[in-house]
């Protein structure tokens, strides 16, 4: 069993459960390695939580780090130190002092008068993961790129928490202004009920914000314009890409801050190249991918 060390700060007065449970964007949790990428996740963590929601960090202080002598793209410990010290016992020692400090740095990319907590788990970067994913409803990971060694475990663990998480994953990428994220949003809607039920969750960060950001529904690939019903749509217009879904929704991410997908419920072997992992992968943009009744 994972040792947990916790470190925790609330910021405000606990929110009433009762009203929170219905809201998909009531709880996020971020997943922080000390990289840009990670402290981005905890940004838009910050920005997409709803009134009254929790933003959880979460380090984690994978053994693999410790073994591989590095935390954030730099060594733990020096090669004279492993000489004079011995390597494993004092890479492990500061990697846990390491992830503590990423643990406050990245408390510091949140906005005030949010409740947020913070927790130090030591354990494989997977399985702390997907155990996060059964008690959040958004779990919020930084993308380093596929060629970047930096960050390489929570990389690679991105399209594990796709294929396996419990909640709904956001993937975020660096916004065009970060004090104006999302400034737009595009939803891939096709009429199916998952992909409706992540209209109402762009639509509840539109009501966040406050109206502010711009609101760009498309479809793509075998939904035609006309399968998706104009109730739920309202005046918001239906732009119909071309081309293959995956491949046109995740272009409809370059001139957007958050593209908001529905996942059809697929997990593990049978979610392998679905149409939303993929977009998380291609897209420039951030991209949420929202997991039915999550």
């Amino acid at each position: 069993m994972a040792a947990t060390l916790q470190v925790r700060c609330v910021c405000s007065s606990a929110p009433r459960r009762d009203s929170l449970q219905a809201m998909p964007l009531s709880h996020i949790t971020a997943a922080i390695d000390g990289t840009r990428a990670g402290f981005e996740a905890a940004r838009q963590a910050g920005r997409l939580v709803a009134p009254g929601g929790t933003v959880r960090l979460v380090a984690v202080a994978d053994p693999y780090f410790s073994a591989m002598n590095t935390w954030a793209g730099e060594r733990l410990v020096s090669a004279e130190e492993v000489v004079t010290s011995g390597g494993e016992h004092l890479a492990k020692e500061r990697l846990l002092v390491r992830a503590r400090q990423a643990l406050t740095d990245a408390r510091m990319h949140l906005p005030e008068g949010i409740r947020v907590e913070a927790d130090m788990i030591e354990g494989p970067t997977h399985d702390v993961l997907i155990d996060a994913a059964r008690s959040t409803r958004v779990l919020a990971l930084g993308s380093h790129g596929g060629g970047r060694m930096t960050g390489l475990v929570l990389a690679s663990t991105a399209t594990d928490m796709l294929r396996h998480a419990a909640c709904s994953v956001l993937v975020a990428r660096p916004p065009f202004d970060e004090d104006e994220f999302p400034r737009a949003i595009a939803v891939a809607v096709d009429g199916s009920e998952p992909s409706l039920q992540a209209l109402e969750v762009a639509r509840q960060i539109e009501v966040q914000c406050g109206g502010r950001p711009r609101l760009r529904v498309v479809t793509a690939g075998r939904a035609p314009r006309d399968a998706v019903a104009p109730g739920p749509l309202g005046d918001v217009p239906v732009e119909a890409l071309r081309g293959r879904a995956a491949d046109a929704i995740a272009r409809a991410g370059e001139g957007v801050d958050l593209i908001v997908m529905g996942a059809r419920g697929l997990k593990g072997t049978k979610a392998l190249g679905s149409v939303s992992e993929r977009v998380a992968h291609k897209a420039a943009s951030s991209v949420l991918v929202v997991r039915p009744h999550a």
